[in-house]
């Protein structure tokens, strides 16, 4: 039986460790926009693989704090953390408010890092598909700019 203790041990940890894997997350993304610019599709497939599995570990992680949280009683969310927060002496507060904020601050870099590469790549699509829709209007049209019937 694992004590409530060690729990928190676990959870500290576990942040500690999402601290890290959202920092190279963040790395990752930053990356992936330089790719997209450059339109490196090759190097793109690859190193997305890279970011799904990362993302992929971090929801592991994040399933386990859920389940550790509500194993401490308190619910999976702001309120929860808060709640727990406040149940720590002092010195165990204030390190575990620190690293929450921390991690926090990081998944919202990657929340604006990721909707970054979203708006470059949707422009990257709305350009393309005006590039294939102007050839299919060119297409339909005779010499004399008039529209061919079909």
């Amino acid at each position: 039986m694992t004590s409530k203790r060690e729990r928190l041990q676990q959870l500290v940890r576990e942040i500690r460790l999402d601290i890290e894997d959202y920092q190279q997350l963040r790395a990752l993304l930053r990356h992936q926009r330089s790719l997209l610019e450059r339109r490196d599709q090759q190097a793109l497939t690859q190193h997305n693989e890279r970011v799904e599995a990362l993302c992929s570990k971090l929801q592991v992680r994040a399933d386990r704090r859920t389940e550790t949280l509500e194993l401490l009683g308190v619910s999976a969310d702001a309120a929860g953390m808060q709640r727990l927060f406040q149940a720590l002496g002092p010195q165990s507060r204030h390190t575990m408010t620190s690293l929450w904020n921390h991690l926090q601050q990081l998944v919202k870099d990657c929340q604006v890092e990721n909707e970054v590469n979203g708006k470059l790549l949707a422009g990257q699509k709305a350009l393309l598909d005006r590039v294939l829709n102007a050839g299919q209007g060119e297409a339909q049209t005779s010499d004399y700019g008039a529209l061919s019937p079909t």
